[in-house]
């Protein structure tokens, strides 16, 4: 579908003549053709008219074939045009393929290397503050340890939000609240009754006055984990990966190398196998059948 608001182009413009050309071409071969009767009636009439015929009908060709030819011309340049936006758009992916790759190697190097060194803090405190907790002085609260106070929303304690006075019925023997308040028949108000198990069996039932409270219960502290557990990073010089917290314990972590953990890996030298290629056919052509037969004999 064609948009409405774009601006015709220099070809848009050129089809739109030559399709009124040919408008006017067909409209005036139409006029001749009205004319054929009244030039039937005389010979030398009847050659000029369809000599003019002729030549109208001719230029309904020709400007048929000029539409003809510029369409073609059009849709080559349109296709040229689409191909050279394709390998533009190709040309700047592969620029910034070629960026990103360079942004893994520098800004992704260094981002690893923050990260793990902060890894390695959090263990180094995380077990400090373990060797200080089992020998607290009486009194002193426990030090806390820095990666599970960033990431643990702690312990809440309950909260009330609103509550109010409600009247509710409830059962007259032990007090159980009724599960349909709007099933219980009353005269009063205050006494009633109520019909359970399908009606086989009648409940009195009397209104108790409550205290309806709502509120956010409490919750308890939530253990995210050690965060080195958590924290698995990728080599960016190769397959593989520069570190797994999962598969360390956090002393092993406290004592990590970081500089000869990320240090580059050289590459391997490549393989190298050797092929065997036959040349030429087998059984060689100079060779006679007969000669064959006979080395395989012997």
């Amino acid at each position: 579908m064609k948009n409405p608001f774009r601006k015709p182009s220099e070809a848009d413009k050129r089809t739109a003549a030559l399709q009124a050309d040919l408008y006017a071409a067909r409209a005036q071969l139409g006029l001749i053709d009205a004319r054929k009767t009244a030039a039937q009636a005389d010979s030398a009439a009847f050659a000029r008219w369809s000599a003019e015929r002729n030549a109208a009908a001719l230029e309904v060709d020709r400007q048929a074939g000029l539409i003809e030819t510029h369409e073609t011309e059009a849709e080559t340049a349109r296709r040229a045009d689409a191909d050279a936006a394709a390998r533009r758009e190709i040309a700047a992916a592969r620029k910034a393929a070629a960026n990103l790759a360079d942004r893994i190697r520098t800004d992704g190097t260094r981002i690893i290397t923050e990260l793990l060194q902060l890894t390695q803090d959090c263990a180094r405190q995380s077990l400090a503050a373990k060797a200080l907790n089992e020998a607290l002085p009486e009194g002193e609260p426990p030090v806390p340890v820095a990666d599970i106070v960033a990431r643990d929303f702690g312990a809440e304690p309950r909260k009330d939000i609103r509550s109010r006075e409600v009247d509710l019925w409830v059962a007259e023997t032990t007090g159980a609240i009724i599960g349909d308040q709007n099933a219980v028949a009353s005269g009063d108000g205050l006494h009633g009754q109520v019909h359970v198990f399908g009606g086989s069996m009648r409940w009195k039932c009397l209104k108790r006055r409550f205290r309806e409270v709502e509120f956010h219960p409490s919750a308890a502290a939530d253990w995210p984990g050690d965060l080195s557990s958590l924290i698995r990073l990728p080599r960016l010089d190769g397959p593989g990966f520069v570190f797994d917290g999962a598969r360390l314990i956090p002393e092993a972590v406290a004592d990590l190398d970081v500089a000869a953990t990320l240090a580059p890996r050289k590459r391997q030298p490549r393989s190298t196998q050797v092929e065997l290629i036959p040349i030429g056919p087998w059984p060689p052509a100079e060779t006679s059948p007969g000669e064959a037969e006979r080395n395989v004999t012997e």
